[in-house]
């Protein structure tokens, strides 16, 4: 017999096995997790393994542990021992370092390894028997089933070995104990102590196995324990249970109680409530649940769930928990490890049959009192099974062994063939290698032969080449020397020849400039008398109008008379008519006296302006003949004025083209007003293509229905184009009614008249002759027929005649020959008297074309103005409807001739309307004649669209006064001046405003403008407020401000984030500008959000938390805090300027730009606005901040606890605004003295002069003002440019414009300014206006030191303001160092108690340093003493000065005293530069005068390389000195 031994170390791996059992459980879940071709993912494990609330790093290094190919994922054994080891770790055991071989095992008993299989001990087959090792780990308790498949009865095989004896049968049980005819053998667990026993016992029958029985009992009569094997009752092997039996009965009925579904265990939720209600902490309720569950399923049976409940109590009386379940508290049913309804049901444990412990197990307590026939037949049948199936796994295990023997060696022969196949073919291999490496090295040796055969004869063939180049080159070089001697000799002719053009040419210019201002001059007089003559027919038609107001009033008067005085009219009707006819002669006689006055002077200017006509032409002429003259030399400009005039003819031509359309459009609108419709447009839409049809916002299209096109698009035409619009964009209107067709104008003479000459008729004298119709129209004369004869007649001798019972007045003020309505093409400003200004847009009404210039009217004011800026009016289909509201003037009667007079109620068509206020339109009174004329809005309503109702315009949201003036940039902005009261309409945008103001309406920057006292911001921006009734009007108003500063910093911010989305991101992606040009125009646009973001969201969160539409009662601190970071809006503020500059010249250079920044801005969410204007909305929204803060505290209670939260804000508010200002300012004025440093060329005493640096006194340089001037007599044009401390005038050699790609300050610009006279210090310049300052001519005066120069400006407002800076920054250059002189002065004057006094002198310096580039200086010296301090007047250019200069000093203290002497380069356009500084303590000069006395002494000159200084010093004390 053989004997095995199984130590601790034995035991100790078992811990790290995977029993069968556990594997699988691990399985199942393994497939709960639904693997992938047998793998389940890093993801999936590790969600599963989380649940066990591990921590992540210990679930790393389990996964590093179990995955054991590294593949990142996981198959059911990489699974299974991941799931062992987090079991192991929630156990309380450490992880290993590395992986036991036992885990990569397949799942076997612990002793596998140490125990032979049941064949091995000669154990034949048994039917329906399994056999089961239990488990020897100590940590868990769960029973290991290893199931052995049942094989049909063999023959019995003697075995060629001997095998162990296997553990005595049990052969007591009945069929009660085996229901399932499966034997279940336990063993108790092994100590560690343990030496166990194994039998090696040679097979002898039955006999021997009776021994070994016999033998095993003997060794169990000797053990403390016993094992259950079939026993369901829970007093079976109770008697060494330390739970008492009181609580065993207490515990068994809560568990019944509980166990409702009699499924005989309970789960956790199940015992949760029964262990909580013990008031013990979790940690102690887990120990206890670890300790009650014996076997590990995660639920309690009976027994355990006692178990627990005997714990509970040992807690709660303060006795401690054990850290492992003592062998006394294991229940009996589970000590052996194994259930007891799987003992019922025959599915027990593998235990080690030959297993002999210390610990003998007791013999089973048996059922009955004797055994059977049938029993012991069933039990040598099993026997006999038994060894049957022992000696068949005998035989299969040495045929095993045999078959791997053999294996063993074919697979040892079949390594050995291959080896020694390998080893020849490497040596084959080698053989061949050697070979062809020497076949290699003979084709490399005949390679390089070659090669260096083809060398020899490259290079021969390269020596040739070289050859003929150099021949080639030497003959193309002296080719080229002659060409460059011809070229030269050519140049030089060339030079000469354009030199004297030049000089020909500049003799031409000047000529004709002579002869172009005499030109301008004679145009001004011109200009001059015609406006004379204007102010006296202007004159001459007022007192006209009065007369015939007058005249009509007396009539009127009169007819009402006739009424009641019937009969009295008749017997003085021909008195009064004969004392009206004197009258009438008597004014007519009047008038006709100033007429011919007038007509006398008019004929004069006339003639005068023909005879500076006629000179003109004459010198012009000589001009042609001089010009015929050197025809070969002035070929080029002859070009130019020939394409100037075909430029000119061209303008005619198409002007003349234009009026036939708009004769032809009128025409053929008349015929297709039946077959077209008339839209009115939303939104502007631009054109993509040529079949796409461009329109603006509010303009009327007129649209042919029946066009089919595509689907939402439509086919009009717009100012003479046609083509395609979206359908979306636009709306119909309304079909306007029909008008009416005015009679012929009849008139009828109230005075007579003698013509003079023949085209003018006579008139009898009587009253009442019939003028039939009025032909034409000019000034005071009319063109009348009377009789059938047609002529000239005043319009003074007739009055329109009368009709109907209300004897209302029909007045035709212009017909179609005479007054046309014009558009204006282009803005028209003019200084001078009589011209008629408008701006583009505006309509004219056009009463006298004559020439170039033509006579017409806007409103109330006349003149003259240049024709081609304007063109005809385009008729409009549907004009809107106006009533009139209130009577234009007190009498009720035009006070012009082209205005009509309105009455309430009346109905107006408006034709026109101008940005003036005034508008043109056509009245319209039923059965009577249409008038036409100027009214201003003011005295009207429009009427809605739909009806011809009058409709109620909208009605103000606030008032508001404006704080400056603003001059409208665009067309649909309002104008206003300072102080004006403007109502506003719509406040959606919060930094445009729609207002209205005196009749106009337009947009406003709300920045301009503050509300008024009496209105209520609360009624727009917080009436849904619960508590707003409730609140005082202070508080109500207080509220209404914070609330629009919330609402509008939220639309301020969609406006910030709209720019990104509708313009940033398409002109990104479209590549049209560089990453550098999109960051100079967006600057750093995303800070400004992230600020106001910041900012809104502090806004809404303080808003939310008092409630919704409840009041906000502090902001302050917010708007302090946030305010604070708003720093990035003095970068983007200080570089608008060049962001506005690049944009506008892309836009100008580039029109495919233009048109995409115009596609893009057609958004919706854009409302017509354009990306400049958004750009402009950071400067708005910063100046806005103050004043809604301001208004916040304004009306917040002193004692309220955000007033001084308030101010503060304000403050930061404001000092924001003024450092955005600077900014602006300093980056401007740095980027223009950059430009004039780059674009001056200065000479003489200013050649080193630096533009952006420091002044003398007055801190940094700044440019005050810049523009064009003119001297008078020479009239050069001279650009001026104004520092704070000097006057610079340039002139350039060419044309210089002041608008366009080549304007004062462009980054594009060449042109190249010199220098005209040395720069005009402000401290020695006087400005003076000329001495009679109403004189049209802009001159002023420039006086510095000797010389006066005589300037003019372009306008009189140019002047104003020349004159005005150069005075400011002169007196404030004079003060300044007034100021600095008044100090030193004062420090110097002071007398006080002194004890002495210094007289100094200065007699010179020598070597003194060099500062300007030819090696001089302009040294001047500097002595102080304290506050007391004298300088010496500058020496120019030398080294040596020579300054002879006295001072005294008042001495204080003896001791600490002490002079000083600076010498310094005077600069007159910097701060001046250190030469030097010497300091000579007071005592020192004392003692040295005590041996010496006052004499010359030389000092050096200190903090500089060399100089010296020579002075003499006379210490006089009044007292002696102890």
């Amino acid at each position: 017999p053989r004997l095995y031994f199984v130590t601790s170390a034995n035991r100790k791996s078992s811990v790290w096995a995977i029993t069968p059992e556990e594997r699988g459980k691990h399985d199942k879940q393994f497939d709960s997790l639904a693997p992938v071709l047998g793998y389940v993912s890093g993801e999936q494990a590790r969600k599963f393994f989380l649940q066990s609330g591990l921590p992540p790093s210990v679930l790393a290094e389990i996964w590093n542990l179990a995955d054991i190919d590294s593949d990142g994922k996981m198959d059911r054994l990489e699974f299974s021992i991941a799931m062992k080891l987090i079991k192991l770790k929630l156990q309380g055991r450490n992880l290993p370092s590395s992986l036991p071989i036992i885990m990569k095992k397949s799942p076997v008993s612990n002793l596998a390894s140490t125990i032979p299989t049941s064949a091995r001990f000669g154990m034949g087959s048994m039917p329906n028997l399994s056999v089961g090792l239990s488990s020897m780990s100590t940590m868990s308790a769960m029973p290991i089933l290893t199931p052995i498949p049942v094989n049909p009865l063999m023959h019995s095989v003697q075995p060629l070995m001997p095998t162990a004896m296997t553990l005595p049968l049990i052969t007591s049980l009945g069929n009660s104990g085996l229901p399932n005819g499966n034997i279940n053998l336990l063993t108790p667990p092994l100590r560690a102590d343990h030496i166990i026993l194994l039998c090696h016992l040679p097979v002898g029958g039955y006999r021997d196995i009776s021994k070994c029985l016999s033998f095993l009992s003997a060794r169990s009569s000797n053990s403390s324990s016993t094992t259950s094997l079939a026993s369901n009752s829970p007093k079976t092997g109770a008697s060494d249970w330390a739970v008492p039996q009181a609580s065993r009965l207490k515990y068994r009925q809560q568990f019944n109680t509980l166990d409702k579904l009699m499924s005989g265990y309970l789960s956790g939720p199940q015992v949760r409530n029964a262990l909580i209600a013990s008031n013990l902490t979790q940690t102690q309720l887990a120990t206890i649940w670890t300790l009650a569950d014996v076997d590990k399923d995660g639920r309690l049976q009976g027994d355990e769930f006692i178990l627990a409940m005997h714990l509970v109590d040992m807690a709660k009386t303060g006795r401690p928990l054990p850290l492992t379940l003592p062998q006394d508290l294991v229940p009996p049913s589970l000590r052996g490890g194994v259930k007891t309804s799987e003992l019922v049901n025959g599915t027990g444990p593998y235990i080690t049959p030959c297993l002999i412990d210390t610990t003998e197990v007791e013999p089973a307590q048996k059922t009955k009192s004797s055994v059977s026939f049938e029993d012991k037949l069933k039990e040598n049948f099993a026997r006999g099974s038994a060894e049957l199936e022992k000696r068949r796994l005998a035989l299969e295990e040495v045929q095993r062994k045999e078959r791997e023997r053999r294996e063993r060696e074919e697979t040892e022969a079949q390594e050995r063939r291959e080896r020694e196949a390998r080893e020849q073919e490497n040596r084959r291999r080698l053989e061949e290698e050697r070979r062809l490496e020497m076949k290699r090295e003979m084709e490399r040796q005949r390679e390089e032969e070659r090669v260096r055969e083809l060398e020899r004869k490259e290079a021969a063939k390269l020596e040739m080449e070289r050859q003929r180049r150099e021949e080639w080159e030497r003959g193309k070089r002296e080719e080229l020397g002659r060409r460059r001697e011809g070229e030269q000799e050519e140049i030089s002719r060339l030079r000469a020849k354009k030199k004297s053009l030049e000089l020909e040419l500049e003799a031409v210019g000047t000529k004709h400039k002579q002869i172009s201002d005499r030109l301008r001059d004679a145009q001004s007089k011109r200009r001059i008398l015609k406006a004379e003559v204007d102010l006296v027919n202007q004159k001459r038609d007022t007192r006209i109008t009065e007369i015939n107001t007058l005249q009509l009033q007396f009539e009127v008067k009169e007819r009402k008379r006739f009424i009641f005085l019937e009969q009295e009219r008749r017997e003085k009707e021909e008195e009064e008519a004969r004392q009206r006819r004197l009258l009438e002669e008597q004014r007519a006689r009047q008038r006709e006296e100033e007429e011919r006055e007038a007509q006398a002077r008019l004929r004069a200017a006339q003639e005068k302006a023909q005879e500076e006509e006629r000179r003109r032409r004459e010198e012009e002429e000589e001009e042609e003949k001089r010009k015929r003259e050197e025809e070969e030399r002035k070929r080029k400009e002859e070009e130019e004025a020939r394409k100037r005039k075909e430029e000119e003819e061209e303008k005619e031509r198409r002007r003349k083209e234009e009026q036939e359309r708009g004769a032809q459009q009128l025409v053929a609108l008349a015929q297709r007003s039946s077959k077209l419709t008339t839209y009115r447009a939303l939104y502007s839409f631009v054109a993509r293509n040529a079949d796409e049809l461009s329109v603006d916002a509010d303009c009327l299209i007129e649209v042919d229905e029946q066009t089919v096109g595509e689907p939402g698009w439509l086919c009009g035409s717009y100012r003479g184009n046609r083509g395609w619009f979206p359908q979306s964009y636009a709306e119909k209107c309304p079909t306007p009614s029909a008008t009416e067709t005015a009679p012929s104008t009849v008139l009828g003479s109230v005075s007579s008249w003698s013509a003079a000459s023949e085209t003018r008729p006579s008139f009898s004298s009587g009253v009442g002759d019939v003028i039939t119709a009025v032909l034409q129209q000019r000034e005071d004369w009319w063109l009348g027929q009377l009789n059938g004869t047609q002529g000239w007649f005043p319009k003074g001798c007739v009055t329109l005649e009368t009709a109907g019972v209300e004897h209302e007045t029909e007045l035709t003020l212009c017909c179609s020959h005479c007054s046309v309505d014009y558009v204006a093409l282009y803005t028209y400003e003019s200084p001078e008297m009589g011209d008629l200004t408008f701006v583009e847009g505006d309509v004219v009404i056009v009463t006298e074309r004559e020439g170039e210039w033509w006579r017409g009217c806007i409103g109330d004011q006349t003149g003259v103005f240049p024709s081609n800026y304007v063109r005809p009016v385009e008729p409009e289909v549907s004009p809107p409807i106006a009533q009139a509201v209130t009577t234009n003037t007190t009498a009720t009667v035009a006070s012009m001739i082209h205005q009509l007079r309105l009455s309430p109620g009346q109905l107006i068509v408006v034709l026109a309307k101008n940005s003036t206020g005034w508008w043109l339109g056509e009245l319209q009174a039923r059965g009577k004649k249409r008038q036409r004329g100027w009214f201003h809005s003011s005295h009207v309503k429009l009427l809605g669209p739909s009806s011809s109702k009058s409709s109620p315009s909208p009605l103000p949201v606030c008032q508001v006064i404006a704080m400056y003036d603003y001059t409208a940039a665009n067309r649909d902005e309002l104008s206003f001046s300072k102080g004006q009261l403007i109502s506003i309409l719509d406040k959606t945008n919060p930094d445009w405003w729609k207002g209205d103001a005196n009749g106009v309406t337009g947009l406003l920057p709300t920045n301009y403008v503050k509300m008024t006292t009496e209105s209520d911001p609360s009624q727009q921006w917080c009436a849904d407020l619960m508590t707003l009734d409730t609140m005082t009007p202070q508080e109500r108003k207080r509220q209404g401000y914070i609330h629009e500063l919330i609402q509008t910093e939220e639309t301020y911010v969609d406006d910030l984030e709209l720019v990104l989305e509708v313009f940033h991101k398409p002109m990104s992606e479209s590549g049209r500008l560089t990453e550098a040009e999109m960051g100079m125009i967006f600057v750093n646009w995303r800070e400004l959000i992230m600020c106001n973001t910041k900012l809104l969201k502090a806004l809404r969160v303080r808003k939310k938390t008092g409630g919704e539409n409840m009041p906000v009662q502090l902001i302050g601190d917010l708007l302090a805090a946030e305010l604070a970071h708003m720093q990035p809006y003095i970068r983007f503020c200080s570089c608008q300027l060049n962001a506005a500059a690049l944009l506008q010249s892309k836009t100008y250079n580039q029109p495919e730009f233009k048109d995409f920044l115009k596609k893009i801005a057609t958004n919706y969410r854009c409302k017509g606005m354009p990306l400049s204007s958004f750009l402009l909305k950071p400067m708005q929204r910063i100046t806005r901040y103050p004043l809604l803060i301001k208004n916040i505290l304004e009306h917040t209670p002193d004692g309220h606890a955000d007033r001084s939260p308030l101010r503060e804000a304000l403050e930061r508010a404001e000092e924001l605004c003024s450092q955005v200002n600077e900014g602006v300012r300093e980056k401007e004025n740095s980027d223009r003295l950059e430009w004039i440093q780059s674009h001056v060329q200065c000479e003489g005493p200013i050649e080193h002069l630096v533009f952006n640096s420091l002044t003398n006194c007055l801190g940094p340089r700044k440019l005050l003002h810049s523009g064009r001037l003119y001297k008078t007599k020479s009239s050069r044009e001279l650009w001026a440019f104004l520092f704070n401390d000097f006057l610079l005038l340039t002139h350039s050699a060419k044309p210089f414009s002041s608008s366009g790609p080549d304007k004062l300050f462009s980054l594009k610009t060449s042109i190249q300014l010199k220098m005209y006279k040395t720069p005009l210090f402000l401290n020695e310049v006087l400005v003076k206006m000329p001495p009679d300052p109403s004189s049209d001519e802009p001159l002023f005066h420039v006086s510095h030191i000797d010389r006066v120069y005589t300037l003019k400006t372009e306008t009189l407002n140019e002047r104003t303001a020349w004159v005005q800076k150069i005075k400011a920054a002169s007196e404030h250059f004079i003060e300044t160092e007034k100021k600095k002189r008044e100090k030193a002065y004062q420090a110097r004057s002071l007398k006080s108690s002194g004890i002495g006094r210094l007289l100094v002198t200065v007699a010179e310096a020598q070597e003194l340093k060099a500062c300007k580039p030819n090696g001089k200086s302009n040294p001047y010296c500097e002595l102080t003493m304290g506050a007391q301090c004298y300088t010496s007047r500058p020496v120019s250019d030398t080294l040596n000065p020579k300054w002879n200069f006295n001072c005294q000093f008042f001495i204080k203290d003896l001791y600490q005293d002490v002079l000083c002497i600076t010498v310094f380069e005077k600069d007159q356009f910097s701060p001046d530069d250190f030469m030097g500084r010497t300091e000579v303590p007071v005592a020192t000069i004392k003692k040295e005068m005590e041996s010496k006395g006052a004499a010359n002494r030389r000092l050096l000159l200190h903090e500089v390389p060399t100089g010296e200084v020579w002075v003499k010093l006379d210490l006089q004390l009044y007292e002696p000195t102890k």
